[in-house]
């Protein structure tokens, strides 16, 4: 919502976070959600997607690497990486960043968030114009359930679990997923945050380890100080591997100097998770989404 010159995201009217904004460079509602674009002095241009933050200048670098470099340094030799969701372009923009990637396929179900960040997130979507890249716009649940194809890694870059985003959040959906992975390939899902959302949190970890097995899901946390709590889940999910089994110790010579918060030891750390989170994870999941 709009005060004045603040652009507030309030959360289950409970709390809040608004920032100053200096002006609306986009505002369109399509036929899956309201899109709008703002330009801001501390957090630099700003995606909302449905009245939520969704991609800041300032901070999106922390997600998106931490989404994509984790499994990456985990499964040995990928050739072929799936995303589902991630319009904005920037999983692809640090994929692309590894030569042996050989087909990157984003499955994004509104072709007017690529558009839009194309043409207000230039550096963000700029992996978009690599040859390696297919953009797909479809649902991608759909697209998971009816796929000949098997990856080595899919990231799923879902919104929250609201509307078309609603389907990325069941077990279906997981079990497809799982299915379409390489015997050695892992998926890496976007789980919300375990601060406000933490029966949502909870329940899909524990769903994912119903589809995946006991020992085959390993959630972690990452500073997002634009999402509501500030502290945000991935989880890392694989038929066979363990996510501190890194094949680089340190940081390949490829992407030295082109990444901002991701190296191998914030890897190792991110998986040690604090105490709450633990707990939590440790209680039946009682909520549904």
């Amino acid at each position: 919502m709009m005060n004045a010159d603040w652009y507030c995201e309030a959360w289950e009217e409970r709390t809040a976070f608004a920032v100053r904004v200096t002006s609306k460079l986009y505002d369109a509602v399509t036929e899956f959600q309201s899109i709008e674009v703002f330009d801001s002095e501390a957090l630099g241009r700003i995606l909302v997607l449905n009245d939520c933050f969704m991609v800041t200048q300032k901070d999106h670098f922390v997600y998106h690497e931490m989404l994509v470099h984790t499994p990456m340094a985990v499964v040995p030799d990928p050739r072929s990486l799936l995303i589902i969701g991630g319009g904005d372009g920037g999983a692809v923009t640090e994929a692309i960043k590894y030569p042996h990637l050989e087909s990157i396929t984003l499955c994004e179900i509104d072709p007017q968030v690529v558009s839009t960040c194309k043409e207000f997130f230039p550096d963000v979507s700029a992996g978009l114009s690599d040859p390696r890249v297919r953009v797909v716009y479809e649902d991608g649940a759909a697209f998971v359930r009816d796929s000949p194809n098997k990856f080595d890694i899919i990231l799923v870059d879902s919104t929250d679990p609201v509307g078309p985003a609603t389907a990325l959040f069941s077990k279906n959906f997981f079990a497809n997923v799982r299915d379409c992975l390489t015997e050695s390939g892992t998926a890496v899902f976007q789980t919300e945050s375990p601060f406000f959302m933490e029966h949502t949190f909870n329940m899909v970890v524990q769903d994912l380890t119903d589809v995946f097995g006991s020992g085959r899901v390993h959630p972690y946390v990452i500073p997002v100080p634009t999402y509501p709590g500030g502290l945000w889940s991935l989880t890392f999910c694989s038929k066979t591997l363990h996510p501190l089994n890194v094949t680089h110790r340190e940081t390949p010579a490829y992407l030295e100097g082109r990444l901002r918060y991701y190296d191998p030891d914030v890897h190792r750390a991110a998986f040690t998770l604090p105490v709450f989170v633990r707990k939590l994870l440790r209680s039946p999941a009682t909520a549904g989404l």
